[in-house]
């Protein structure tokens, strides 16, 4: 006998489920990008997507993935030759390392394996360690997709404020914007990575990169932003088209909108939070039964 006649429901961590109204929203005739309906609507992302990250600065977005969200996030903090601390907690830890290599940044890598978090005593030591101020960056992901550690980062902060160093801190949010709790500005993150994949609840294409004013200094001195990647033009630019470099994703901002109206105006972002709190106690729960027998455990053994 087939089960398969139910709604397909593919659990992943992203893309995640969308709900039917950010399709809905999405399906519609394509509209004019350069004056009315759209450019009207765009003006009120920029606040919420603000109040999403509870971030006063600058968010700019650009028509890419994560690894397109990581790059652009790179190009605006680096020049060749600068150098990155990079805290790896997973496989994506390890990929925005590559990146920055990639690019011509010198790298710099504390691997803390799949199963522990980055220990912010060896992030001040390493810090402390950087006598003539080399480091420009640190880059440490709050969740890691491929392990699901989460990274306190208000103690990174603290680590670097402990260590008198003026690099500062970048946090890949891909996977946890809009599900765990995340506070730029009160726990002084300079810049932050994310896209609309997971927790924002949009198909794949939109990248976020929020930085706040000192990133914005500092970023100007960065010789590997281009005209695409650039983040300065998308945020204090005078004309629309300027906040994609291009052509608006149209369908995709008509999506984020709905998403952002249901996270902030209905359920409200405190809920967000409790909610997936919520889920998870009972993700392990099922698992302390399950795994009873020692045949089956989560990744990581400790809840916090």
């Amino acid at each position: 006998m087939s089960l398969s006649q139910g709604r397909p429901y593919l659990a992943i961590p992203g893309p995640s489920t969308m709900p039917d109204r950010v399709l809905a929203a999405m399906h519609r005739p394509a509209p004019n990008i350069y004056a009315g309906e759209l450019v009207d609507m765009v003006a009120t992302l920029w606040p919420d997507l603000r109040r999403l990250a509870l971030s006063s600065g600058h968010v700019a977005l650009y028509i890419a993935n994560g690894h397109g969200a990581w790059e652009a996030a790179n190009a605006n903090m680096f020049s060749r030759g600068d150098k990155a601390l990079v805290l790896a907690t997973g496989r994506f830890g390890l990929g925005w390392a590559e990146h920055a290599r990639a690019m011509g940044v010198d790298v710099e890598t504390i691997d803390f394996g799949k199963s522990s978090a980055a220990d912010p005593a060896r992030l001040e030591a390493a810090l402390r360690a950087d006598r003539e101020r080399r480091i420009r960056a640190v880059l440490v992901t709050h969740v890691d997709t491929s392990s699901s550690v989460r990274n306190d980062i208000a103690a990174m902060r603290a680590a670097i404020d402990a260590a008198g160093h003026p690099a500062l801190l970048a946090v890949d949010c891909i996977a946890s914007l809009g599900c765990d709790t995340f506070r730029m500005d009160d726990w002084r993150v300079d810049v932050m990575v994310a896209a609309a994949q997971k927790g924002v609840m949009v198909p794949p294409g939109l990248g976020f990169v929020f930085f706040n004013d000192r990133a914005l200094r500092a970023g100007r001195s960065a010789d590997l932003a281009t005209p695409y990647w650039g983040w300065e033009p998308r945020v204090l630019g005078s004309e629309f088209y300027q906040h994609f470099a291009g052509t608006a994703p149209t369908h995709h901002l008509f999506g984020l909108r709905e998403s952002l109206t249901m996270i902030l105006e209905e359920e409200g972002l405190a809920h967000v939070w409790a909610r997936h709190a919520t889920l998870a106690r009972t993700v392990w729960a099922a698992f302390e039964a399950w795994g009873q027998g020692g045949d089956i455990g989560l990744n990581v053994a400790e809840p916090t």
